[in-house]
């Protein structure tokens, strides 16, 4: 069972890699991130699970891979999470469809809340291939262009998975994706996002999204680097006229504004921390995850190994009907350079299966 969980606040020195002098700053360990669909949210996954692992901290897990997707949010669903008051958990990242009561009386007070999203017209795309089984109204299109020149020919509301096609994000923050297009409503849920979470990241620009995460959490460079995740290897993305990209964007209008919402203070927040500052420390962040790739990653020999994903509903990170890709390690590592390494390629069910229960029980091994 887990115990009372409580962080101390403290103030660490944050190391900065652009030359500028460092600053104190605190350190946050109690995050939730409301993982949405394409939109790189797997590799944020393994970041989180790392750190967690580092720091021994706890996780409300799913009992399964999601907390009951595509429902709402149920405190019910975490595992061995008996509603005592004062029982909370520092990390909170699976799959769900967000409903902020339920989430606060599982997370603690002082939880910094983030997001990711995606331009709509290239997330419809990617959505297209990977859900291709799951969801009706891509399963019933013949192919992507003719779901884009009369998706209500495919479409039909309400029907389970279809959210899948039509605004996904606001669907996964909680809101009605039927819904039709009011700019006085659509303010209404940008502002009710703004105001619960703490910063939404863009994963158009996702080395700048690390390097701001890095900031506001108080973390180390090596926090935030990653590998990608749950990217596919068999297609490339679809050249889309202007004209299909128009449709798509009036086809999917609430993730459109919202997109173009948090793009705006996203670029501000950007401009707060300082443009040469910014390029710099993305510099670093691409130089340290090449070094990281060149040490861990298998380049020549047999390619990486890659797996089917045929739709099995949306257990795992995987749920479409495309090849996704499969790290391969290279053989000739240090024990700690494997033990490092085997955590920058690990896979979310994975890290999932492998988390520990509760408070105080055995982590995976020491963490190098």
């Amino acid at each position: 069972m887990m115990s009372p969980h409580s962080t101390p606040t403290l103030l660490v020195p944050l190391k900065l890699v652009s030359g500028h002098s460092p600053r104190l700053c605190t350190l946050k360990t109690n995050v939730m991130f409301l993982k949405t669909h394409k939109t790189a949210s797997c590799t944020i996954m393994n970041l989180l699970y790392r750190f967690g692992e580092k720091h021994n901290l706890t996780f409300a897990l799913p009992k399964g891979y999601h907390f009951d997707y595509p429902n709402f949010f149920n405190s019910r669903s975490v595992k061995g999470f008996l509603g005592q008051s004062g029982q909370h958990y520092n990390m909170m990242c699976s799959h769900m469809r967000f409903n902020q009561p339920e989430v606060q009386r599982v997370m603690p007070a002082d939880t910094f809340y983030i997001s990711i999203l995606r331009h709509p017209v290239s997330l419809a795309e990617s959505s297209f291939n990977f859900f291709k089984s799951l969801a009706p109204a891509f399963k019933h299109s013949p192919t992507f262009e003719d779901f884009i020149a009369n998706p209500w020919k495919y479409y039909i509301p309400y029907l389970r998975f279809n959210h899948l096609a039509r605004n996904m994000l606001w669907f996964d923050l909680g809101f009605d994706h039927n819904a039709e297009f009011s700019l006085q409503s659509a303010q209404s849920v940008v502002a009710e996002i703004q105001q619960t979470f703490h910063f939404i990241l863009l994963a158009d620009y996702f080395d700048q999204s690390m390097v701001l995460l890095r900031d506001a959490l108080c973390w180390s460079l090596d926090d935030v680097v990653t590998f990608r995740h749950n990217a596919r290897t068999n297609a490339k993305p679809k050249c889309l006229s202007p004209a299909q990209e128009e449709q798509l964007k009036k086809w999917n209008a609430l993730d459109w504004y919202l997109y173009q919402s948090f793009n705006k203070t996203f670029w501000e927040k950007v401009e707060r921390f300082g443009k040469r500052r910014m390029d710099k420390e993305v510099a670093i962040l691409q130089a340290r995850r090449e070094e990281l790739q060149n040490l861990c990653l298998l380049k020549e020999g047999k390619p990486p190994k890659v797996k089917q994903s045929l739709g099995q509903g949306v257990q795992r990170c995987q749920t479409g009907y495309v090849t996704m890709m499969k790290h391969t390690l290279n053989s000739n590592l240090s024990i700690s350079d494997k033990e490092l390494c085997s955590r920058m390629i690990r896979e979310e069910y994975e890290y999932t299966d492998l988390m520990p229960p509760c408070q105080g029980c055995p982590q995976l091994g020491p963490y190098q």
